[in-house]
């Protein structure tokens, strides 16, 4: 076994194709994040992007990209949009993920979407359940089924439609929106819930906006960005931006007009997306709404998928001085206060999404300063009679 580390314009492209055949030879890599063609346009506007590869008597077995950051540790590729993770690896290749980053001189990587492919994975991180939607049975069926389950949010959504078509004069859905203004609109009003709810604006670093625009620009048979939209007598309600493969369109960024929230657009373009799904021929069959948010999501899934949270280290006991911190504040969440822990968690979250998408001076301490900030009124909260 041997291993290498590239920078992404060192690859050459005869390695590019053997990536790309390796990843489409097994369809546990359908999904759009684990696209070479993703990674390659994160390395054009990252320079901290690496391709780990390993080779088994000389030819390639799996591709790791990340990004190599101080202290022999790795984050995901694409930082804080990357919404699944890990090696693509071949499938007749007995190589971990933990033997694959001692091979690439790694002590770790700090996870949130990871793929689970070995038994580790299912001892050591966390795992959820990313919400998956199927409608390769036809529309009829897929919503006869899930209005059987779920009768009272269908109900809803039929009541909502009669609103809609009473109070507006026109609706409509584009399901391939191919305008600035709305992908405009979409980047502002999801930045606008970042600073409304405290999160770290992920979308303001330069680089984003430069990964944003390649992808817009890019278009191959297993890679695209595809956004959907809802118009109200032509006014913007409510947008999803699509990561999409020929088998999976994976939601990505969503965001709608809090002025039309009372008739629920963020759920009617989904419904409205999975029907055009369910019936275009050519269309991907697979929806990936990703984990979290049930009370939402759970109404249009009708599987799930294993995705873990946590640490991928490359030995059980891998550390560093450096680390040691990091490992105090996950201790401290699970032996402090109820109240005080989930201050600690927020705040280990905030500081985990600067760390991924900043990588400058200047963007990590304003990013670590209004974090400290934030946090500092939460525990003086926390610790006081206060209600929360």
């Amino acid at each position: 076994m041997d291993f290498r580390v590239f920078k992404s314009d060192q690859m050459s492209e005869e390695l590019w194709a053997s990536f790309t055949q390796l990843r489409n030879s097994r369809a546990l890599y359908d999904d759009p994040f684990f696209d070479p063609v993703y990674a390659r346009l994160v390395g054009r506007c990252r320079r901290d992007t690496r391709i780990g590869v390993a080779f088994e008597a000389g030819e390639p077995v799996g591709f790791w990209p990340l990004h190599k950051r101080p202290g022999a540790w790795a984050r995901p590729i694409g930082g804080p949009f990357s919404d699944w993770h890990g090696p693509v690896l071949s499938g007749h290749t007995s190589l971990s993920p933990s033997a694959f980053l001692k091979g690439l001189g790694l002590l770790g990587m700090s996870a949130f979407a990871w793929l689970p492919q070995d038994p580790s994975s299912e001892t050591r991180l966390r795992l959820a359940g990313a919400n998956m939607t199927y409608v390769g049975e036809g529309w009829d069926a897929f919503l006869a089924n899930q209005t059987q389950r779920w009768p009272k949010h269908f109900k809803k959504m039929r009541r909502l439609a009669r609103n809609v078509e009473r109070d507006f004069s026109e609706a409509e859905f584009r399901f391939d929106d191919l305008s600035d203004a709305t992908f405009n609109r979409l980047m502002e009003l999801k930045r606008e819930q970042f600073q409304r709810t405290g999160r770290h604006d992920v979308l303001s670093p330069q680089w984003v906006k430069n990964l944003m625009q390649a992808m817009r620009e890019t278009q191959t048979p297993r890679f695209r960005l595809r956004l959907v939209s809802l118009h109200l007598d032509g006014r913007h309600a409510a947008s999803e931006l699509v990561v999409q493969s020929d088998k999976v369109m994976h939601g990505w960024i969503t965001a709608f007009e809090p002025e039309f929230g009372a008739y629920s657009p963020g759920n009617m373009i989904v419904q409205l997306m999975l029907e055009q799904m369910a019936k275009g021929e050519t269309m991907p069959k697979i929806y990936d709404a990703g984990p979290g948010l049930d009370h939402y999501k759970r109404h249009y899934s009708n599987y799930q998928l294993p995705i873990g949270a946590g640490v991928v280290r490359s030995r059980a006991l891998a550390m560093r001085p450096d680390r040691l911190l990091g490992q105090a504040w996950r201790s401290g969440e699970r032996l402090l206060d109820g109240r005080v822990s989930r201050v600690l968690t927020q705040s280990r979250r905030r500081l985990d999404q600067i760390c991924l998408s900043e990588t400058d001076n200047i963007g990590r301490l304003s990013g670590l300063y209004q974090a400290f900030t934030r946090t500092r009124a939460a525990m003086e909260l926390a610790e006081s009679d206060q209600p929360q």
